[in-house]
C-alpha cells in the first residue's frame, strides 16, 4: 500500500510540473532577460532581483510602505501578451498589500512619475501563478502613480 501511496504522489508532483512547463511553452514564454536583449533594454538592477526603468522620476516626495496609491498600468509577459491594465481610470491600492515587485518599484517614483518593472516571479505571482499568468512567470509592469497619500 505504501508503494502505490508513494508512485501516486511522484506522479502528481510530476503531472504538476509538467503542466506549469508546458503553460510557458503553450503561451511562448521567454526568460526575462531574453526579453530584455530582444528589445534592447538595459534597465536598472534593483533589490531582489528585480529591474526597472524609470521614465518619469515625478515628484520628489515618495509613497511610505503603508501609502494608498492610485495608479493606471498595465501588466504583460515575456510575450508581450497584456494580462492586465487600466484603460481609462485609475485604480487605488494599499501599496502594503500588492505584490512585491510593485512594493519595491512604486516608491522609487514621486507623484506623477512612471516606471517599467521587470519582475522575477518571485516578486510576482510566485509558483501559484493567478489566472492567465503561467506559474514562475517573469512579469512586465508600467506603472504610472497618479497620486498617494502616506
Amino acid at each position: 500500500m505504501k508503494l502505490y501511496f508513494t508512485l501516486f504522489l511522484a506522479i502528481v508532483f510530476l503531472a504538476a510540473g509538467c503542466t506549469k512547463e508546458s503553460c510557458a511553452e503553450e503561451k511562448g514564454l521567454i526568460s526575462m532577460d531574453q526579453y530584455l536583449t530582444d528589445n534592447n533594454l538595459s534597465p536598472v538592477e534593483g533589490e531582489a532581483g528585480m529591474r526597472y526603468i524609470i521614465n518619469e522620476p515625478g515628484g520628489a516626495a515618495r509613497p511610505l510602505p503603508t501609502a494608498e496609491v492610485v495608479v493606471r498600468y498595465q501588466g504583460r509577459q515575456t510575450n508581450d501578451e497584456i494580462f492586465d491594465q487600466t484603460v481609462d481610470e485609475a485604480r487605488k491600492f494599499r501599496l502594503d498589500r500588492l505584490i512585491g515587485g510593485w512594493q519595491l518599484g512604486i516608491p522609487l517614483i514621486g507623484e506623477g512619475g512612471k516606471i517599467t518593472l521587470f519582475l522575477p516571479s518571485a516578486l510576482a505571482y510566485g509558483p501559484s501563478g493567478t489566472g492567465e499568468i503561467c506559474p514562475n512567470s517573469e512579469l512586465i509592469f508600467e506603472i504610472e502613480l497618479v497620486s498617494f497619500i502616506n
